[in-house]
């Protein structure tokens, strides 16, 4: 068996529960400051505030723009910032009165208020979406309301390309790419950042500028300031070859072994990238495997067989053709939006064989059930080229370089029928991953990391990217906002002060 790779495990579970207030005192009082505060700033942006008593129209479709239902929130006002200048007034304006808020860009987390607030002022990034090419500098300019889709929509007819984001309707952020086996993560791919510290000051953080924050920018979520503009690393890119192919569980065993000569391969055949997805349906009791393949040379002509990567899947393999499949030369818009649709891992053949095993008995139990419509598992390679490529571009603080070895991505997906099965989807999930967890850490498997990006709330991802990683955050938020705005009036998302208390399915 070749040097195993390692699991990272984190649960992501798509909630359609909306938690209610705790205390009609505690609503009242937050009601009263944040209405004070949507005052505020409706007199200073009185066309870019609104609410949902005087735009309802405009207000419910906000509320709707949001991927999960956990963060559809009924904020007090919205305000739509069109410039940086607006944010940083915004932002001085919210701060020096105390205002709770939040900051909204592509507004895919599925946390509750992961990106919105009940009782507070929704700062909507939306309007904030321009995207420019200088290709004598190789460089392209993004700001932060737009989403992956917009990226490539303009640069697809160029020929230019940027390593981001694989799904196309999440917004401009810093998570894995297609790209990354070349060039690493999409936040290692910025160049600049352009960011509203909590006294509303902008600075730049680069390499030579700030690098203290613009290390710690690059994995911190939301604790340090408002991104309104990206400066990002761009190429030439003609088409891709990829898609998605569709398998029967038959081939499961082979699969495994192909996942994991890929995951070993990858930083010979740079080209590559693969999600592997199990798939369990409640209603047909059914399993089905599906594999995402990119890739990403500068094709010459058609493609007529599988690329050299992907040569443990060709039709002719132990895995033999896919049943079905969308395989094809498509540019960045077409693929991205295919995929509109993670625990750490090491690589081990027999971790991911039991994983299988696990999952296949512990469904079973609830295969008479209705209350969910699906679960799904995806396995993502996370080699340490990955890694390599990030500590090339200046680091950043996903923790990832203390590991040496290769690693796989583990991501458990529900989907239910309504927030009244929201604890036992709860208890299906605790109970899966629990199991789960149990067996890797037995087969010393396990990694103590979680991918942010899929990490539900009472998970630590800050905390699981290692203590020295944690404490260059914590060190940036001191030093840049000392009034510790994103910790105290930004409640939404993973806090630095909870951060290390310990990774649930890890420990």
């Amino acid at each position: 068996m070749k040097v195993p790779v390692n699991f990272a495990i984190a649960a992501v579970i798509v909630s359609c529960s909306l938690q209610t207030a705790s205390g009609a005192a505690l609503v009242d009082t937050a009601a009263s400051s944040a209405a004070k505060c949507c005052g505020i700033i409706e007199k200073a942006f009185p066309q870019k505030t609104y609410s949902s008593s005087d735009q309802k129209n405009l207000y419910q479709q906000f509320v709707e723009s949001y991927f999960s239902v956990n963060d559809r929130l009924e904020p007090t006002c919205v305000v739509s910032p069109a410039n940086t200048k607006d944010v940083s007034s915004i932002v001085a304006l919210l701060s020096k009165n105390s205002c709770q808020f939040a900051i909204k860009s592509g507004g895919h987390g599925i946390l509750t208020a992961s990106s919105n607030i009940r009782k507070g002022v929704t700062v909507d990034l939306r309007g904030m979406r321009k995207v420019t090419l200088n290709k004598q500098k190789k460089m392209a300019t993004v700001q932060p309301g737009a989403k992956w889709i917009d990226v490539y929509e303009y640069l697809d007819p160029q020929g230019w390309a940027i390593p981001g984001g694989r799904a196309g309707d999440v917004g401009v952020g810093g998570g894995n790419s297609f790209f990354a086996a070349r060039y690493g993560f999409a936040c290692d791919n910025v160049v600049t950042f352009e960011v509203v510290l909590g006294d509303g000051s902008i600075v730049q953080a680069s390499n030579t500028t700030n690098p203290d924050l613009f290390t710690a920018l690059k994995g911190s979520q939301n604790n340090l300031g408002v991104i309104t503009k990206f400066e990002f690393v761009a190429f030439e890119q003609s088409l891709l070859w990829g898609g998605t192919a569709l398998y029967d569980k038959k081939t499961i065993p082979a699969q495994i072994q192909a996942f994991n000569d890929f995951t070993e391969n990858i930083a010979k055949e740079p080209y590559g990238s693969l999600i592997y997805v199990w798939s369990y349906f409640s209603a047909t009791k059914q399993i089905s495997i599906q594999n995402l393949y990119e890739y990403t040379a500068n094709l010459t002509g058609p493609v007529t067989k599988y690329p050299a990567p992907f040569k443990g899947f060709t039709p002719d393999s132990p895995i033999g053709p896919p049943i079905q499949n969308t395989l094809r030369e498509a540019n960045l818009s077409s693929l991205t939006g295919e995929l509109n649709s993670p625990a750490n891992l090491s690589n081990k053949v027999s971790a991911m064989q039991g994983i299988t095993r696990i999952l296949n008995e512990q469904l079973q139990i609830y295969k008479d059930d209705t209350f969910y419509t699906y679960a799904s598992v995806l396995f993502q390679p996370i080699p340490r080229v990955f890694t390599e490529h990030s500590i090339e571009r200046g680091g950043n603080v996903l923790g990832l370089d203390r590991y040496k070895d290769n690693n796989v991505l583990f991501q458990l997906d529900l989907a239910w029928n309504g927030t009244q099965y929201d604890a036992q989807i709860r208890s299906l999930a605790d109970y899966v991953m629990g199991n789960l967890t149990n067996y890797l850490q037995g087969a010393k498997a396990l990694k103590d990391w979680q991918y942010l990006n899929y990490a539900f709330e009472d998970q630590d991802p800050l905390g699981g990217y290692g203590p020295e990683a944690l404490n260059k955050i914590k060190a940036a938020s001191k030093k840049y906002d000392p009034g510790q705005v994103f910790q105290k009036l930004v409640p939404g998302g993973f806090k630095l002060a909870g951060a290390g208390s310990g990774n649930k399915y890890t420990h």
